[in-house]
């Protein structure tokens, strides 16, 4: 305890004290107070002293043992990219496009693209991974003859392929790679194979 509280504790028991003794002094008080204005006076100033002297403790109770805890801040969603698009960026790039530059960035994709058509098979088709390896290499993965060739041998440009590619305005490696993305993703969602 505190001396402040001390001090007040012995002013409530000071105020009880003073009570008490107007109490029983007697009829004369007792007259004085009842012609002032009633017979409550006493008790009623007695009773305003002691709230006065409870405040300030509460009041310092209150602020001196009340520990919180502050709320963190929110989470912010962090931003990905949306499925595909390093692929797509990397089709579109100019490494890609470039016939002899590109060669490497051209295997990369077609790596990662037989890898998941390898894998896309193994769920889908309930088989192995060598027989699904088989299944891309040979070609019978797909329906698509354009997505089977770019996975299952090299291939050179064909006259078809780059008459199909430009409408789209796409070089025929683009499009043949987008084929086979296309193809993959049916397999995926059972729209054909």
């Amino acid at each position: 305890m505190n001396a402040r509280q001390i001090l007040l504790g012995v002013a409530g028991l000071g105020c009880l004290v003073v009570g008490t003794l107007v109490q029983g002094v007697g009829t004369g008080i007792t007259d004085a107070f009842s012609g002032s204005g009633g017979d409550y006076i006493l008790v009623t100033g007695l009773s305003v002293l002691a709230l006065v002297a409870a405040v300030p403790v509460l009041v310092s109770g209150r602020e001196s043992q009340l520990d919180q805890t502050e709320t963190p801040d929110t989470e912010t969603p962090i931003d990905t990219p949306p499925a595909g698009q390093s692929f797509d960026e990397t089709i579109q790039g100019w490494r890609f496009r470039t016939p002899i530059v590109g060669e490497r960035t051209r295997t990369t994709i077609k790596n990662r693209l037989r890898t998941a058509a390898v894998e896309v098979l193994m769920r889908t088709e309930d088989c192995g991974r060598s027989q699904a390896q088989r299944l891309v290499r040979r070609g019978a993965w797909t329906d698509d003859e354009t997505a089977a060739a770019f996975l299952g041998r090299p291939q050179q440009s064909t006259l078809n392929t780059a008459v199909a590619a430009l409408p789209r305005r796409q070089t025929p490696a683009e499009y043949r790679a987008h084929r086979t993305a296309d193809a993959i993703h049916a397999i995926e969602h059972g729209e054909s194979r």
